[in-house]
């Protein structure tokens, strides 16, 4: 699964890093080290312009939720049965995101303990993009909201030794295919995300501060 992950650069760096356009909403968008769910995250959704970049609430509430806590649940989807569970199946077909970040965390089970890693690419200038879903939420009042999953799948490469799953990350060239692909056609798309080429990544062991989600601060990458 993921369930923590961090994003370190300001609005503006992140939009000329990839090149593409801040909504109003991503604009005010500070340096985090320890993004918990139902926290805000930015990802990459389809425009009337072209893919920009827009805030989602991380957990993901389907459009038929009667309660939106049911978004506690929905930080993940697996691979494996996103196109036919009926939490994710309507966004796979027609709502996919990627979410931004730096680098994800992740526990490994040590004798009686579990020890924090963070898992990045070995340089410090790529930012990943794991596949997503996103959806629409209407409550009977009040504002509505705009929420996301992250969809996993088995681990590769050196992730595979702290963690039988992780996000499925997509490689840059390829993330404007993914969203807005045609909705016509899952079954390739989940083809095309189970046979993306594994990154490059690096697991670091970290500090335990990482377990609570308050601590958002720099030194929590700092390695043990």
């Amino acid at each position: 699964m993921c369930g923590r992950f961090f994003l370190a650069r300001r609005a503006a760096e992140i939009a000329k890093a990839l090149g593409l356009e801040l909504s109003p909403g991503a604009g005010s968008w500070k340096p985090r080290y320890n993004i918990a769910p139902t926290q805000d995250v930015l990802a990459v959704v389809a425009g009337s312009g072209g893919p920009l970049i827009e805030p989602r609430r991380w957990g993901l509430i389907p459009h038929w939720a009667k309660d939106p806590a049911i978004g506690n649940r929905m930080i993940n989807a697996r691979l494996e049965t996103v196109a036919s569970k009926p939490a994710f199946a309507r966004s796979f077909r027609t709502a996919r995101c990627v979410v931004l970040a730096d680098g994800f965390y992740e526990w490994r089970k040590e004798g009686d303990r579990k020890t924090p890693y963070a898992i990045r690419p070995p340089g410090p200038d790529e930012i990943l993009g794991f596949a997503g879903l996103w959806a629409r939420w209407k409550p009977d009042k009040g504002d509505e909201i705009l929420s996301c999953t992250i969809i996993t799948r088995h681990a590769e490469g050196p992730a595979a030794k702290i963690h039988e799953r992780m996000p499925a990350i997509l490689p840059r060239d390829s993330w404007k295919d993914y969203v807005t692909a045609d909705p016509a056609d899952p079954k390739a798309l989940m083809k095309a995300l189970d046979e993306a080429p594994a990154p490059d990544l690096k697991p670091v062991a970290v500090s335990t501060a990482v377990n609570n989600p308050r601590n958002d601060k720099p030194e929590i990458l700092t390695p043990a």
